[in-house]
């Protein structure tokens, strides 16, 4: 979905939005998708800056696009918690960015990983967020029969 998005929009329309954002280094040439085989670089610290950004529906687009963009990113939810996130990988990086919505407020995260067993190193991506989340006691806990248990609230 998200490459299709980027073939319409195009090239420089990309470049004008990501500079429009401060999107990391803005520069989306190079293979398509270009997050993943173009130039484009962000750090960890920018992404989350993107994301806070996002989460309050401060991007200079309309609030009704960045709210389908956060609901596109829901990928697991609570009673009283909401995670939202995405994944990618480029073949060497893997990487899952997002935020765990609570009643206290947000909880946001960015990981970049090497992933030099290529495709076996992938769930990594996701399971050291989610570890650090739960220790946290922003997300369930995982028990060992796979049931969870609720989040802690320690804020």
């Amino acid at each position: 979905m998200y490459e299709r998005f980027a073939k319409e929009i195009g090239t420089d329309r990309e470049r004008a939005y990501m500079k429009k954002i401060e999107y990391g280094n803005a520069d989306p040439m190079g293979g398509q998708p270009f997050w993943i085989y173009g130039k484009l670089k962000i750090s960890a610290a920018e992404q989350v800056g993107f994301l806070r950004t996002l989460y309050r529906n401060q991007l200079p687009f309309k609030v009704e696009h960045q709210r389908l963009v956060k609901d596109i990113m829901i990928v697991e939810a609570g009673r009283d918690w909401r995670l939202r996130a995405k994944t990618g990988w480029s073949g060497r990086i893997g990487w899952w960015v997002g935020w765990v919505e609570t009643p206290t407020g947000a909880v946001f995260f960015a990981l970049n990983i090497d992933t030099p067993n290529k495709t076996q190193d992938l769930a990594k991506r996701e399971q050291i967020p989610r570890s650090i989340l739960s220790s946290l006691g922003v997300i369930p806990r995982e028990n060992k029969d796979g049931r969870s248990t609720p989040p802690i609230r320690t804020h």
